[in-house]
């Protein structure tokens, strides 16, 4: 028998509970193979559990004071409180992984959308292969959650709904066509308008986009392309059709990059008057792999490199559920043809590869599931459970295909995911709560309804969240931060009339607190977040939520309407959104890591292992340390965790 392997899959979100109630279900025959034969654990998450933070610790063993991901989010000590940076850049990253220890070994590393490994460089072509990186390549400037610069887009003769990023969804109408050469036959009179790609935050593409009817009943498809010029179009397709992928050079914080998306008509009535025309979020052109030509050989087999699904537009009601399951299992597929081309034509001994589905289902459904929360509706829960069980079924359908690229003889296979899910009932506006306990002072631009629009006055705010409002608060302090205001003898003050605020905020129904623990920086090991290189970027004072809750980072203009028809705009006067069933999202990932839902899952299988199913959960930090001790590779240098020897005592070597 050869030298050992060993493969991480990473599933995110994906929470024991499901699983194994899938498995049982037959549903998930894969997993049930690895269920079945190996070993079986919850685990124990970090603070704050979240996505970036999880990940680096699963492949650290240290938690966010040590590898320096604090959140979904990143604020550098003596930059501007409002200042951030995202935690998925692997330059955030400050401690040593599992593939840093592997490499000093020899070991042949393969990186396939492994979370915080992008940009490329993790490894080089002798110390391995990577292919993408999951949530920051060049086009997602990535906010909570998955706001970016280069999202989706829908163009309508009516004002369609837009919830999470404004001005995605643009209202047109079009006009009889003038100008155009080259045009297709059509049996009816060619419609025109123009559109720009995308149609905010960044600068966009124009294109010019012609309505036509290649049949005599009605019109039915679309042309697009650069100028009036049919010879020359992008894309021409009719509805339901996927258009071809189009690229272009857009400009971003980096300089030129280019950018690949498509087009779909969504609906388009017979006569012209309805449309929707959608077009899909923009992902990287670029290279993403190492070494270069994987890239291109990927795409030959399992299609371009999509770095997000779309549940906005599903959320928003742009896309229709089976549209918005056929997304995700392109996703999916993507992991699973991607990863068994790399598995099986590159030289690798520790593999990492990742997929993010499951987490996207539940943050859109999760609440249609559990019956505590406020917006779960009987008569929807069976849609709920099957759409979610779909997402299951997916990505365990890769895992099969991944696994037929695997000597099982010779692999350790260990499926994780990074944290569990609650619902979601409200989502608090913390920005107003600390404004109105006098703790921080805006301005809202009343002129424009961007969520950009709130300006901070420094010279009156003694603290602000890190965005987007989730787990840390820093204090604004005189000596240390560049609009510092408060002394150094006032900051244990101003921790505890913080606390006294999160504790403070109370359920707009019920009455009851909404934030489980509110601790200062000093007392953050409570929560497993110790004194190390990542110490400055901890909040001042941290808190997790309830189920229940997470947190709203903008506040919004409202308008007040009088019985004279005139109206006035002000600052919104609600402290709590509410969540609401396919409207925004009703599962999140805030609450205390101890709790039941919040543990995420380990298993284990490969030569040697025996069937175990731990009694307690194990901690996401205890798995580095764990596998190192294992494969006999050095413990990574910041790792907190511990190796779990009940484990390894079920597996002969």
């Amino acid at each position: 028998m050869g030298k050992k392997k060993i493969l991480f899959l990473g599933l995110d979100a994906a929470m024991p509970d499901l699983i194994q109630k899938f498995v049982e279900e037959g549903n998930m025959p894969n997993t049930a193979r690895i269920m079945e034969s190996g070993i079986f654990s919850r685990l124990e998450t970090v603070f704050p559990p979240l996505t970036a933070a999880a990940w680096t610790a699963i492949v650290s063993g240290a938690g966010a004071g040590t590898n320096g991901v604090p959140s979904l989010m990143v604020k550098h000590k003596g930059e501007d409180l409002d200042q951030w940076h995202t935690s998925f850049d692997r330059n955030e990253v400050l401690c040593e992984t599992l593939w840093d220890v592997a490499k000093k070994k020899g070991k042949k590393i393969a990186l396939i959308n492994w979370p915080e490994t992008f940009p490329m460089g993790c490894i080089n072509e002798d110390e391995g292969v990577q292919l993408a990186g999951a949530l920051n390549p060049p086009f997602r400037y990535f906010y909570m959650p998955l706001w970016d610069r280069a999202s989706s887009a829908v163009f309508s003769d009516r004002k369609l709904k837009c919830n999470q990023i404004p001005n995605r969804a643009v209202q047109i109408q079009p006009v009889p066509a003038e100008g155009w050469v080259n045009l297709p036959e059509s049996f009816m009179t060619p419609l025109e308008f123009e559109i720009m790609v995308p149609p905010t935050y960044i600068k966009g593409k124009k294109l010019q986009v012609l309505m036509y009817a290649s049949k005599n009943d009605g019109y039915d498809r679309f042309l697009l392309a650069e100028t009036k010029d049919g010879a020359k179009a992008v894309t021409d397709i009719g509805k339901g059709e996927y258009g071809p992928w189009i690229v272009q050079p857009f400009e971003t914080d980096d300089g030129i990059k280019k950018g690949r998306f498509r087009f779909q008509i969504l609906e388009l009535s017979k006569d012209g008057k309805h449309f929707k025309l959608y077009q899909s979020a923009i992902n990287t052109a670029e290279i993403y792999s190492v070494p270069e030509k994987l890239t291109a050989e990927s795409e030959r087999v399992a299609g371009p490199f999509m770095e997000v699904d779309d549940p906005w537009a599903f959320m928003d009601g742009w896309m229709d559920d089976s549209l918005y399951l056929e997304q995700l299992k392109m996703h999916a597929d993507w992991w699973g043809k991607a990863t068994n081309y790399v598995l099986s034509n590159y030289e690798w001994e520790f593999g990492f590869s990742w997929v993010g589905t499951i987490d996207h289902i539940e943050h859109v459904l999760y609440g249609g599931l559990e019956p505590k929360s406020r917006v779960y509706d009987p008569e929807k829960a069976d849609w709920c459970w099957e759409m979610v069980r779909t997402v299951y079924r997916q990505v365990d359908e890769n895992i099969g295909r991944i696994l037929e690229a695997i000597d099982l003889e010779n692999t350790y296979i260990v499926l994780v995911s990074d944290h569990g899910m609650t619902h979601l009932d409200w989502n608090p506006y913390v920005k107003e709560h600390l404004a109105r306990s006098g703790l921080l002072d805006y301005t809202l631009d009343l002129t424009t309804d961007d969520p950009s629009n709130l300006k901070i006055n420094w010279e009156n705010t003694k603290c602000h969240p890190l965005e987007p409002c989730h787990a840390h608060i820093f204090i604004n302090l005189k000596g240390r931060d560049p609009q510092g205001i408060v002394e150094p003898e006032d900051y244990a003050k101003v921790q505890k009339e913080i606390i006294r605020t999160l504790y403070d905020m109370k359920d707009p129904e019920t009455g009851d607190p909404v934030v489980a623990l509110a601790l200062t920086k000093e007392e953050a090991a409570t929560l497993g977040i110790y004194e190390g290189p990542g110490y400055d970027r901890i909040g001042d004072v941290i808190y997790a939520w309830k189920p229940g809750y997470m947190s709203h980072p903008f506040i919004y203009r409202a308008a007040v309407k009088y019985r004279d028809g005139t109206e006035r705009l002000k600052e919104n006067a609600e402290l709590y959104e509410p969540a609401v069933l396919c409207g925004n999202f009703t599962g999140v990932h805030f609450a205390l890591p101890s709790l039941h839902d919040m543990h995420a899952v380990f298993m284990m299988t490969g030569p040697g292992v025996e069937k175990y199913s731990r009694k307690h959960p194990a901690r996401i930090i205890d798995i580095a340390p764990t596998i190192a001790k294992l494969l006999d590779i050095d413990v990574p240098s910041g790792a907190e965790g511990g190796v779990l020897y009940d484990v390894l005592e079920r597996i002969r070597k």
